[in-house]
């Protein structure tokens, strides 16, 4: 279940737009229970820290990839629920990304995701991500 982007890219860089693909590409793998497409968009060194339960959780990017739930028996996605903030500066860049993850067709939770890039021979790799998550205003 693809949820179409909701927000405009139009004004967009190149270099915002080929960021913006790496982290919809990376996400796209959790719907598509796709392991491999996930780790091809991350650099193998990348950390990662996790808000659960109010304190941080720190991991690897491939410990994050390892705690996705690909055996979960409904549909699953993470969607960018609202337009990132993306900046760039050379090889450098970071997003900021409204989410929402979804359980077979309803939203299980949301939060931020933030996430930081590197180019490694003309290639965008997100080399951490931090994390954020709560139920939804209207299920709180």
């Amino acid at each position: 279940m693809r949820i179409t982007r909701r927000f405009d890219t139009s004004g967009f860089s190149e270099d915002q737009l080929a960021v913006l693909a790496v982290a919809e590409a990376f996400l796209l793998g959790i719907e598509r229970r796709d392991k491999a497409l996930m780790l091809a968009q991350i650099h193998d060194a990348g950390g990662a820290a996790l808000i659960r339960n109010g304190a941080p959780v720190f991991t690897t990017l491939g410990g994050v990839v390892a705690r996705i739930p690909f055996e979960h028996p409904k549909d699953i996605s993470e969607v960018i629920s609202a337009t990132p903030t993306i900046l760039v500066d050379r090889d450098l860049a970071m997003a900021w990304t409204p989410y929402e993850f979804w359980i077979d067709g309803k939203v299980d939770h949301e939060g931020t995701d933030i996430w930081s890039f590197v180019k490694t021979d003309g290639k965008w790799l997100v080399s951490s991500v931090a994390d954020n998550f709560h139920k939804p205003a209207a299920a709180a």
